[in-house]
């Protein structure tokens, strides 16, 4: 199976914005993963999508039998968090606390 994009991708974008936004934070393609993982659970995302989400198998015997790959339920779970993103970029209200005024 031919990948939709190379492994190098997405590492490559990330190192032209920090060249062009030198202010922003060091960052892997995972730190994105592990962010979006506990906003994806806060939206009521059902945890076997968010980790489908995240193309993690499913786990045990479970994964062994349940061969499901739950993209519309992937895609609605996405999409709730793009929402919130975009709500965020905008500056509603979705009871998030900046890391640097929690202190």
């Amino acid at each position: 199976m031919i990948p939709h994009i190379q492994e190098s991708t997405l590492p490559v974008a990330l190192a032209k914005v920090r060249l062009e936004m030198p202010g922003v934070p060091n960052s892997t393609i995972h730190d994105f993963r592990r962010t979006g993982r506990p906003h994806l659970a806060a939206l009521g995302v059902d945890a076997i999508v968010a980790e489908r989400c995240l193309n993690h198998p499913i786990k045990g015997v479970e994964g062994i039998y349940n061969r499901h790959q739950y993209f519309d339920e992937r895609r609605a779970g996405l999409a709730l968090w793009a929402d919130l993103l975009v709500a965020l970029e905008h500056g509603e209200d979705y009871n998030v606390v900046s890391i640097a005024n929690s202190k």
